[in-house]
């Protein structure tokens, strides 16, 4: 049986309930009522009577069997005190003999009657009227009762329905949500109607979906990000195994490449791992004393093969004490990114610049630059990817958002600056550790320089 059911059922059955309790009672209640103006009315009858009995001239003398007045609706007796002793209950023969008026029913050969008598000297003076009569008179109160409480059954029935529809619908609606957002559909907000507990059942749902689309976001742009840095890695060794394979680099070098990008394919694979049994949706750094400078140069080991097959040359200007706090791989992926992208966007015989100082590493580049409205989201997802047309497409246009997540991981900050037809800096900057000298110090500062073309 459906909750509306069960509510209307519920609901309807209470009023019921009440409903007949309250007419059953109302019925007593009325009956006794008419019994007893019944009665009132008899007595003031009976002492009106007397009293006109008393104030005549000339009595009639009564007999010895009394006298009797009979219609349909009522008996008057007129008799001896005795005889009306006699025919009265205990109770009424006594307040007679007290001298007040005796009320009540009685049963005269086998039918009751209500009665009022008094005496009046050395008579008694009886009012009797049937019981029947009474219950013709209340029957009239009865069916209005009755009647009402039929009416009042079908209100009762309507404001049933009506309840139980205001409650369970609501339900009803989260019930259809919650089967579509069970099916992998995104369902629309759910009005926050009805009862203050449906109403927050209703809101809650809302918050659940909400945060649900945001965790599957989060989740599905992690995911992407580790997937599109798996190339980096795997790019590397594939370059340095075919350099390897036409004898342009020694052994040992091109193997100590491959075993580092090994190392950082397997922490990306890791990622993978964490990201199925712990739900994460970032990356784990580290916070340690790091040489950007050295970071620095694994980059360019890492793409100058790359750089060479494009026809660009890329540059290594180190300061000295050129140092960070941060996570080496991290750094090091998200440096790879902006060289990356400077590479492919850079034209053929053009130059790449990494430049590394304390708490801060830079990727210039000669390319086509980017306009300056665009700078403010350069390192939103797909953004510039989006922006720069089907020409100058490179990568997933997950690069630069990946940086961006990456430095803000390690508590630090990106920046990009570009003038069209001139090229672009793209900055990360990060903490410096303890006792570091701080960047732009007095003079100019001195660089080592690496240069492969």
């Amino acid at each position: 049986m459906s909750l509306r059911s069960r509510l209307f059922l519920g609901i309807a059955g209470t009023v019921l309930v009440s409903l007949v309790v309250t007419v059953v009672t109302g019925a007593l209640l009325t009956r006794r009522s008419l019994e007893r103006s019944g009665i009132d009315a008899l007595e003031r009858q009976v002492d009106l009577i007397a009293e006109q009995r008393a104030s005549a001239t000339e009595r009639d003398a009564v007999t010895a069997l009394g006298r009797f007045l009979a219609t349909d609706q009522q008996r008057l007796a007129i008799m001896t005190t005795a005889q009306a002793e006699l025919l009265l209950p205990a109770s009424g023969a006594a307040r007679l003999r007290a001298g007040s008026t005796a009320r009540g029913s009685v049963d005269v050969r086998g039918e009751e009657f209500l009665y009022a008598a008094r005496r009046n000297g050395d008579e008694a003076i009886v009012l009797l009227r049937p019981a029947s009569r009474q219950a013709a008179d209340w029957w009239p109160f009865g069916y209005g009762l009755a009647l009402a409480g039929v009416v009042g059954a079908a209100l009762a029935a309507l404001v049933a329905l009506v309840l139980s529809r205001a409650v369970a619908r609501p339900i009803a609606r989260v019930s259809a949500a919650s089967a579509e957002l069970a099916t992998g559909e995104r369902p629309a907000p759910v009005p926050v109607q009805g009862p203050p507990e449906v109403a927050r059942l209703a809101a809650s749902f809302n918050d659940l979906s909400d945060e649900l689309e945001r965790t599957q976001d989060a989740e599905r742009a992690f995911l992407l990000s580790v997937s599109h840095e798996l190339k980096t890695p795997l790019t590397a060794i594939r370059g340095h195994a075919e350099a390897l394979d036409d004898a342009v680099l020694e052994p040992s070098a091109a193997g100590a490449v491959i075993e580092r990008e090994a190392k950082r394919l397997e922490r990306l694979v890791g990622d993978l791992l964490d990201l199925g049994r712990l739900r994460r949706r970032s990356f784990s750094v580290r916070a340690e004393r790091i040489d950007l400078g050295d970071v620095a140069v694994a980059a360019f080991e890492r793409h100058e093969a790359a750089a060479r097959a494009f026809g660009v040359s890329l540059h290594v200007l180190a300061e000295p004490e050129s140092v960070a706090l941060g996570d080496h791989d991290r750094v090091l992926q998200a440096l790879s990114n902006l060289v990356e992208n400077a590479l492919r966007t850079t034209p053929r015989g053009g130059a790449v610049r990494i430049v590394a100082g304390p708490g801060r590493l830079e990727v210039v580049d000669d390319g086509p630059g980017v306009e300056e409205n665009d700078l403010p989201r350069a390192f939103e997802r797909f953004y510039l990817y989006d922006r720069s047309g089907d020409a100058r497409r490179v990568g997933t246009g997950l690069g630069l958002a990946i940086v961006r997540e990456l430095a803000e991981a390690m508590n630090g900050s990106v920046d990009a600056r570009s003038t069209v037809g001139v090229g672009s800096t793209f900055t990360v900057s990060l903490p410096l550790p303890a006792g570091a000298a701080p960047p732009g110090g007095a003079g100019r500062p001195t660089f080592v320089r690496i240069t492969r073309a």
